[in-house]
């Protein structure tokens, strides 16, 4: 499987860009040869039985013939074009009105192919917690597990969530399969794990379980835009999931999967944290041992997670850097406990077949617990996502020897 699903195009654009309003009637009246509309994210959600936050971007899904979507691209630019000048010509928009619209690159019509996903590590059913934990928690400042979390919602963008353990789960929906849209029954274990993760770190916490990744721990990119869209309580978001295949050849053109990075998505990401009472998203930093970090944890309005052992170092696995998506300072880089595939070897926990696992995901799992637990103490609940990410910034730990900013960016998430 290509790290990209052959055959579709992704397209965001302004709500009130006329033309690319006008494009997208061509296609949804089939008046561009070879090109299928599918969807809208609205669409998407409608049929899930949920409702789209208010967002300034429209996002819409199309099919294209297979092998030629760098060609449709350009094709579907060059109608949008077309369009725009009509517009322009006949005072339907005007740079006086339309400024900020033709002023951003951002809020033009953009298009890329549909991007995979995956899992940042794989967890199979029947994981449980090793006797690390404790050590973890002790080392993220964790005194008790007790009457934290209240009235404070966290959204699992995973593989679902086993709902036979005792999790306080408020809401769920099924996008891999939407025939079973309200069952979002994990048959990988890997969001089971991360739900665990922050229940012991903030056990009264709400979860809103959104499957949008398979048994083998893949997602499309159109289901976790999907999620992220939809108008929900969540407080924090985690995505400990990555584009791309996870470092693995591809058994039909035996490429080497990599990390992309997708104009739409981060367009999305730009819209749910520009909203005034938007989350605070927090995403793995990704398992390659790359001097860069996976996207979207690269996106410097997320909070990238990197992992380190209990000693503090930083884990022999973990992808590290400080810098984001324009090669600028990432001021929301951090670290929480993940394992280490390193001598002596730190897992985070254990399969019923006695294998070992460690990861980014685990320590995404760690940081949106901790930021849900410090985020519902009495004294930070009227603070807005920017004040807690300063508290989240003054308590992390930066009191070991080897700490370097260039590298460790805030240190060690800490309550």
């Amino acid at each position: 499987m290509c790290e990209t699903i052959p055959g579709e195009l992704l397209l965001s654009f302004h709500r009130r860009d006329v033309a690319a309003q006008g494009l997208v009637e061509r296609l949804r009246g089939g008046a561009i040869e070879h090109v299928t509309f599918v969807d809208t994210l609205r669409d998407r959600l409608f049929h899930m039985g949920l409702h789209q936050q208010k967002l300034e971007l429209d996002f819409c899904r199309v099919r294209v013939p297979e092998g030629q979507e760098a060609f449709k691209i350009n094709y579907l630019q060059f109608f949008y074009k077309h369009e725009l000048l009509h517009a322009l010509g006949s005072g339907q928009m005007s740079p006086a009105t339309h400024g900020e619209i033709l002023g951003r690159s951002d809020f033009h019509l953009q298009i890329v192919p549909h991007s995979l996903m995956s899992v940042a590590s794989y967890a199979p059913l029947g994981f449980h917690l090793d006797a690390i934990h404790n050590t973890y928690t002790s080392m993220v400042g964790m005194s008790s597990s007790t009457g934290t979390g209240r009235d404070r919602a966290l959204l699992l963008l995973d593989t679902g969530i086993d709902k036979t353990s005792p999790f306080n789960l408020i809401s769920e929906r099924n996008f891999v399969d939407p025939a079973n849209a309200n069952d979002a029954q994990d048959d990988a274990g890997h969001g089971t794990v991360i739900a665990s993760i922050i229940r012991d770190i903030c056990p009264d916490a709400q979860i809103i379980a959104f499957k949008v990744a398979d048994a083998s721990g893949r997602a499309s990119e159109w289901d976790l835009l999907a999620g992220l869209a939809a108008h929900t309580t969540a407080h924090v978001v985690n995505i400990s999931l990555a584009f791309g295949l996870g470092g693995t050849k591809c058994m039909i053109c035996g490429r080497e999967s990599h990390q992309s990075r997708s104009a739409v998505f981060e367009n999305l990401v730009g819209q749910v944290r520009a909203a005034s009472q938007g989350p605070l998203i927090v995403a793995a930093a990704g398992n390659e041992t790359k001097s860069e970090l996976a996207f979207p944890a690269r996106f410097g309005n997320v909070l990238a997670i990197q992992s380190v052992n209990s000693q503090k170092h930083l884990s022999q696995f973990s992808n590290r850097s400080t810098l984001d998506e324009a090669g600028q300072r990432h001021n929301n880089v951090f670290l929480a406990p993940g394992g280490d595939d390193a001598v002596p070897q730190e897992s985070v926990g254990v399969s019923s077949r006695a294998q070992h696992y460690w990861g980014t995901s685990f320590s995404a799992a760690y940081a949106s617990g901790l930021v849900l637990r410090t985020w519902s103490e009495p004294a930070n609940l009227a603070k807005d996502r920017n004040q807690i990410l300063d508290e989240l910034r003054a308590h992390a730990d930066r009191s070991f020897d080897w700490y370097d900013p260039s590298i460790h960016g805030n240190g060690v998430l800490s309550l």
